[in-house]
């Protein structure tokens, strides 16, 4: 896909199609540019120096990463796409999640989606660069779709049905918003994450699939600001838990508009 010849003339995308994979880029630039400039908050530092120490690396580390991230998200916004450019955002997903998930197995169960929010960040990634060759093609949309569908099923069944995590529980606890025991409202709202992950997938075109993303959309919204209300350090957290919703917004806007 990434090494195959330009497109023709006659099959070029649209310039509405072409504009729609700039914007799917920049959603993706938003969390390269983000997550490497806030290496200036010390709590950032803090924790990414910790997991880095794991590591036997220094704070060079950490320093370098991150200039090469802003870099990238940079070349992302002011440069045409290229498939290098598509290969070393997806390298770099790949080793990241792989690294940390080898060195911490639990963050896979993360309840903020650490580490399972890089799939939707990978299927943007993807689509992005099949709709500036190819314009909205049906491969475009199964990508886009699957990505933005996975996401739903990750987060409700792992931290939220399987195995739940005490900072979830604390944040339920503490909202004073939920009326009931805050690790059965969980398995709740797993269960409706996950149903609404598979229905993505499996509903036909129309306006029942346009309505049911457009509350993925709102849950997309809402659900960060009432995690961060709790704990707003998450923002400047290095895995960017809550900087990822970003592109997954993005990638559920342009299903709504486009799909």
């Amino acid at each position: 896909m990434l090494a195959g010849r330009a497109p023709s003339a006659a099959s070029a995308p649209s310039a509405t199609a072409a504009g729609d994979a700039r914007w799917l880029d920049r959603s993706v630039a938003f969390v390269w540019l983000a997550t490497g400039v806030l290496v200036l908050h010390p709590y950032y530092r803090a924790v990414g120096g910790a997991w880095l120490a794991r590591l036997r690396l220094g704070p060079w580390a950490m320093w370098a990463t991150c200039g090469a991230e802003v870099a990238l998200g940079l070349r992302l916004c002011f440069g045409p796409p290229r498939a290098w450019l598509v290969a070393v955002q997806l390298g770099a997903v790949g080793a990241f999640t792989l690294v940390l998930a080898v060195l911490e197995p639990t963050l896979l169960a993360d309840p903020f989606g650490a580490l399972t929010k890089n799939v939707p960040l990978a299927a943007v990634v993807g689509t992005a660069w099949v709709v500036a060759r190819e314009g909205w093609t049906a491969r475009a949309r199964r990508l886009l779709r699957a990505g933005m569908a996975v996401v739903w099923i990750t987060e409700g069944l792992v931290p939220k049905i399987l195995f739940q995590q005490p900072h979830e529980l604390e944040v339920v606890a503490g909202s004073g918003l939920v009326p009931m025991d805050p690790a059965l409202f969980l398995r709740l709202l797993g269960a409706a994450q996950v149903g609404s992950g598979v229905a993505a997938l499996l509903l036909p075109r129309g306006r029942l699939l346009r309505a049911l993303w457009g509350c993925q959309l709102a849950a997309l919204a809402v659900l960060p600001v009432l995690v961060s209300l709790h704990d707003p350090l998450l923002w400047v957290h290095p895995f960017g838990p809550l900087i990822k919703n970003v592109p997954i917004l993005a990638g559920t806007l342009a299903l709504v508009r486009r799909c």
